[in-house]
């Protein structure tokens, strides 16, 4: 299967390069010239804008503009192209496969429920069911960070959040003010995180006006930061990027739906079956019959031949979490739940964690 995935420029290689910049062994390849940029710099500051993929930016930033004139490279996103997989995946320097951070929503056969990683609620109840530190128990990792931190314990290592967490910031000035603060110590690293564009453009499609405000802004904020601390090294990157897409929902058609020993998990975009045993070629020529345009469907083991979610070891979890089958969609369509099944149905403009160029594509910007 054909992807725009670069093996040797990616998120994880990205913060492997981080790393090896700070002295620790890396897990993976690093990002030789990022290893040239970054020497001789003691403030590093991370700033990952969820959503903000190289296609969003090209729309919505003109070739003058800060950012595009502090373009460095293009690297790619994991897969898949999602904040639950990527961004776990540039926290820990592992591949989403390593650390079992497969997507959205995982289904956990001890609890037989389907579970949104982020936020322990069950999926289809929208009610709490485990507490996101168990979640992050049952699959944890050692921060990039904290590991930075351990080896340098005379530098300040910060983070900045928005307000989904305890004090983050509730708009992009407070943003950029939490990030001026920490700033003034003679040797730091930060790691920042922002939910737009991504949380706008769900909601909006990628090419509303208000997300052009959003790039914009970002932009404004960036040139800002540089000129207050001119001694600092700024890395500006997204997770992975959106396209404009519909859905369909998966029990469209009962003969498909009665494969399936229960609704699919991960992503509407890189969605897990389980299918009934007695049932494995019957579901394989109705999926291509009705699906077969708009998804390259993946067994199991193909999957794990091919490392399509990374190198390294996989996680003991990780065949429970793929299923039988991963269907991954290269164009528009993406699957919802449908009714009765799910009680949210989704109904978001765009979305991600495909295998199109516009989701996988990544501009890496760098700042000194």
């Amino acid at each position: 299967m054909k992807t725009p995935y670069n093996p040797e420029k990616n998120l994880v290689t990205l913060a492997n390069t981080l790393l090896k910049h700070y002295g620790i062994t890396p897990f993976h390849s690093v990002i030789p010239s990022l290893s040239e940029r970054l020497k001789n710099h003691t403030k590093v500051v991370c700033l990952l804008f969820d959503g903000m993929g190289k296609a969003i930016v090209d729309r919505h930033l003109e070739a003058l503009a800060f950012l595009q004139h502090h373009r460095f490279d293009t690297i790619t996103s994991t897969f898949p192209s999602t904040t639950a997989a990527a961004t776990n995946a540039f926290l820990s320097g592992k591949y989403p496969g390593e650390i079992g951070w497969l997507g959205w929503s995982h289904y956990f056969k001890e609890h037989n429920r389907l579970i949104e990683l982020f936020t322990g609620q069950d999926y289809f109840s929208q009610t709490p069911f485990l507490d996101p530190l168990n979640i992050r128990e049952k699959l944890p990792y050692i921060s990039i960070f904290d590991a930075i931190q351990i080896a340098h314990p005379h530098m300040h290592v910060g983070h900045v959040w928005p307000a989904i967490r305890p004090d983050g910031a509730k708009t992009l000035s407070e943003f950029e003010a939490q990030i001026d603060t920490q700033l003034i110590q003679p040797e730091v690293l930060l790691y920042g995180y922002w939910l737009d564009p991504d949380k706008s453009i769900h909601i909006q499609g990628v090419g509303h006006p208000n997300i052009h405000t959003i790039i914009q802004d970002i932009d404004a904020m960036m040139a800002h930061l540089h000129e207050k601390h001119p001694d600092t090294l700024f890395l500006v990157f997204a997770d992975h990027g959106l396209v404009d897409v519909h859905f369909t929902p998966v029990n469209e058609h009962d003969d498909f739906y009665a494969c399936l020993e229960r609704s699919f998990a991960l992503e509407p975009r890189a969605a897990a079956f389980y299918v009934k045993r007695d049932k494995k070629e019957e579901f394989e020529r109705l999926f291509t019959r009705y699906y077969g345009k708009d998804f390259t469907l993946v067994s199991r083991e193909k999957v794990k031949a091919s490392h399509l979610y990374g190198e390294g070891s996989y996680h003991p979890r990780f065949d429970d979490f793929i299923g039988d089958y991963v269907a991954i969609s290269h164009g528009p369509l993406s699957f919802s739940h449908g009714v009765p099944i799910g009680q949210k149905p989704l109904n978001f403009v765009a979305h991600h964690a495909g295998i199109h160029p516009d989701e996988m594509l990544i501009q890496l910007f760098v700042i000194d």
